[in-house]
């Protein structure tokens, strides 16, 4: 079994990739995925969505010169990354027997990816920002799940900070992102393979997902707060597009 090369923590603004197609296959469920040697599409994990793209797969001899295959979803198993496909059962079968080892162009789609990146980061700063603003720290989020619009930071607790507060840790989050700050990823091998930090000043978190480099990117964040039973739950989102900095 091959292992995925990974290029996304390394190049997390790389949006396009030439790559080589090991095979296609299915998996326990029938669903079809594309195996590549190498990638830059992050794989579902920590609370990040997985990628979604196309894969442009040109083959020889054909009146049409490419295929592009939909990847509708990026998840990893063992040291593969599978890149699921939206593709019938005919144009799979025609193209498992004919793309080993095929040279293709894997292409994310940028703005969702970008906007993970963007809001991936503001959940680790609305929790640094919670801390400043009550002066104390408070026990870290359980989960941190992201979607197409937003993420939330579940916490195991209720009673640790009112709206006010986190309405001053959202003004305080705003001007600390506007003000341009670096932020840093880096693995650390002592604490285990694939083990790696998220940096922004003073702070470190543990985290294995894909950031943005500097705090402007991020853009402008709106926050709210629900709680149910037990459970505090910290929703962003970002409310204006912030600009690529190179």
């Amino acid at each position: 079994m091959s292992q995925t090369l990974t290029l996304f923590h390394a190049e997390p603004y790389l949006k396009q990739l030439d790559c080589r197609v090991d095979r296609l296959e299915r998996d326990d469920a029938g669903l079809p995925f594309a195996l590549l040697g190498e990638t830059v599409f992050y794989p579902q994990g920590g609370g990040q969505l997985g990628d979604r793209g196309v894969l442009n797969i040109p083959l020889a001899g054909e009146g049409e010169a490419l295929r592009t295959l939909e990847i509708v979803a990026t998840k990893k198993r063992d040291d593969q990354i599978r890149h699921y496909l939206s593709i019938d059962d005919e144009t799979f079968a025609e193209l498992q027997t004919r793309v080993s080892d095929q040279q293709a162009t894997a292409t994310l789609d940028w703005p969702l990816r970008y906007h993970q990146m963007r809001v991936h980061s503001a959940m680790h700063l609305i929790h640094c920002m919670l801390e400043r603003t009550l002066g104390r720290a408070i026990a870290h989020p359980v989960r941190s799940p992201l979607s197409d619009e937003g993420g939330e930071n579940q916490y195991e607790f209720v009673g640790e900070f009112d709206e006010d507060s986190l309405r001053r840790a959202t003004d305080a989050l705003n001007e600390f992102c506007s003000a341009s700050h670096e932020i840093r990823t880096e693995a650390d091998t002592r604490q285990g393979q694939g083990f790696r930090w998220w940096q922004c000043e003073d702070w470190s978190i543990p985290c294995g997902g894909v950031h943005v480099r500097n705090t402007q990117e991020i853009g402008v964040v709106t926050s709210s707060m629900k709680i149910k039973k037990n459970t505090t739950r910290v929703l962003v989102t970002l409310s204006a597009e912030a600009e690529e900095l190179g």
